[in-house]
């Protein structure tokens, strides 16, 4: 984990606002000037004609969340296998889609077409491409691919799938700006978001490279595709305009690697849906957070399958599993969603 900080790009209406002043009294974080935001090799005057035609914003300043970072998803992801498999009892089953899940009722009277509306029922197993797997309860956790799971019963997860583009692009002012930073004591320039269109700058340090990204609001369907592509057009003429006029290092540079994938979204807050119904509890809507979140929504989906009334987090925070449900639900919008 490197904690070199979350950048967030500002003009002064939102500097000022309630969220950030909350913020900045209750988390590890500061505000840095414009002067600062200039040494990163960032422009805080957009040129006015390109401002209007595009609605950028001037920079006033910047918030900076600093118990933020970059870590490698991988090396987290096979972390937690090693230490399952080392706790035992836990078997990890590495391609194999899950194709069906199997209702049935719980007392079976072998008619066909059963079960029938007045029978209880339960999910009685789930279907792979070469087997079928049985089990007293079943737990998913399959992000943007819990609705085709659950829509032929008629279990509404409310969550959407939606692409998102990532493009590793790199100049030589993009190297030199990488060895600028805010906070922490590794040279690492910060993960940062643009004032708007909120374009994010992941920095990747072992290539030198930014990785590009921003989440689609109107304009972006939701769909769910085998082998989703990055459109190089995307780049060339939605996020590139943006970026040179913020970031002349972005002037020369080159799309170096681009990959796509998809943002479980929850649309109607932006964080996670815990639901059970029957013996299936289902933890889905990450809503592009699902690092972050990561370790909460492990213990809430814990204290959901126990059927416990609260998770206790990290920090020992208590929070009512009730209150991430869909006919129970007490959630707060999520506006940080990157």
């Amino acid at each position: 984990m490197h904690f070199n900080g979350y950048l967030f790009l500002m003009d002064e209406r939102n500097l000022k606002s309630m969220a950030v002043q909350s913020l900045l009294k209750r988390v590890k974080s500061k505000v840095i000037s414009r002067e600062e935001i200039s040494e990163l090799g960032i422009k805080t005057d957009t040129d006015p004609e390109a401002a209007k035609i595009m609605g950028l914003k001037n920079i006033d300043g910047g918030f900076v969340g600093e118990n933020c970072g970059i870590m490698e998803p991988d090396l987290l992801a096979s972390y937690y296998v090693r230490e399952l498999e080392n706790m035992g009892g836990v078997e990890f089953r590495y391609n194999t889609n899950v194709t069906r899940l199997n209702l049935s009722p719980r007392t079976k009277l072998n008619f066909p077409g059963e079960p029938f509306i007045w029978q209880d029922k339960i999910i009685e197993s789930i279907e792979t491409k070469s087997s079928e797997l049985f089990a007293d309860h079943f737990l998913l956790a399959t992000d943007v691919w819990t609705s085709d799971l659950t829509s032929p019963l008629g279990i509404d997860p409310f969550t959407q799938p939606k692409k998102v583009q990532v493009f590793q692009v790199q100049s030589n002012g993009i190297v030199e700006m990488m060895k600028k930073k805010v906070t922490g004591e590794e040279d690492i320039f910060p993960f940062t978001i643009l004032p708007g269109p909120s374009i994010d700058l992941r920095p990747d340090p072992k290539s030198r490279t930014f990785w590009v990204s921003y989440s689609e609001g109107i304009g972006r369907g939701f769909s769910l595709e085998e082998n989703p592509m990055a459109e190089a057009d995307y780049y060339s003429n939605n996020l590139y305009p943006v970026l040179r006029e913020y970031i002349p290092a972005f002037e020369d540079a080159r799309i170096m690697s681009s990959w796509a994938g998809y943002y479980s979204m929850n649309n109607m807050d932006g964080t996670y849906v815990l639901e059970r119904n029957m013996n299936l509890s289902v933890v889905t809507g990450s809503s592009g957070s699902g690092i972050m979140k990561a370790d909460a929504a492990g213990r809430l989906a814990s204290s959901l399958y126990s059927g416990k009334e609260k998770a206790k987090l990290y920090g020992g925070a208590e929070i009512r599993v009730a209150d991430l449900g869909i006919t129970t639900r007490r959630v707060d919008q999520e506006t940080l969603i990157i």
